[in-house]
């Protein structure tokens, strides 16, 4: 009898809020989700407050200047390498990734800036962060701690990525955690040891 006063519980809270709610349904169900899961006791809600305490804000500042030559428009992730500095243009995404580059020391220089049609507070930055391919080019893994959050608000934000190894080959994979809405914008990344990019196909 209690689980069943729980369910209907739930299912009231459920079609309050997506009645209520001028967010898209996609959006609203997952923050209802997530809120009726906390109050359960099936997610440890201090736990996630310091889980989003101890994301890694870029900071303001810096500037992304396509070259002349690059189109930015003809395709959803765009790049163009000039000299130690790759160029990467988004249009529409929520996820995508770069081709491989070389770094040239033990840290690169991510500048970038995006604009999203979300107003949910909760989707107001993108993701930017680091997977190293391996020595014989057949898996990545992600490189820890790299994981840097970028506001959505069409401003300049710049961060350091350290603690890579030089001559290694790492690709940017940009995502924005919005399953409804996208992200677009730009980045500079620098730091490149060569002007030669690696694509290499994934199953």
């Amino acid at each position: 009898m209690r689980r069943t006063r729980i369910l209907s519980m739930g299912a009231l809270a459920l079609c309050l809020a997506l009645t209520l709610s001028a967010c898209s349904p996609k959006e609203t169900l997952k923050n209802v989700i997530v809120s009726a899961c906390t109050a359960l006791g099936f997610i440890d809600g201090e736990a996630s407050q310091e889980e989003e305490a101890n994301e890694t804000m870029a900071q303001a500042g810096g500037d992304v200047t396509f070259p002349e030559s690059m189109d930015t428009s003809e395709g959803k992730l765009v790049t163009q390498v000039e000299g130690d500095t790759m160029y990467v243009a988004f249009n529409g995404i929520q996820n995508r990734n770069t081709d491989y580059f070389v770094a040239a020391s033990d840290s690169i220089t991510v500048t970038g800036y995006a604009t999203t049609e979300s107003t949910n507070e909760n989707y107001q930055t993108f993701k930017v962060a680091l997977w190293q391919l391996s020595d014989d080019s057949t898996t990545t893994g992600y490189v820890t701690g790299s994981t840097i959050y970028y506001p959505t608000d069409g401003t300049n934000y710049s961060y350091t990525i350290t603690g890579l190894t030089p001559g290694k080959q790492y690709k940017v994979n940009i995502s924005y955690d919005s399953s409804s809405f996208y992200v677009t914008g730009g980045l500079k990344v620098q730091g490149l040891g060569s002007e030669e990019l690696t694509a290499i196909e994934e199953e």
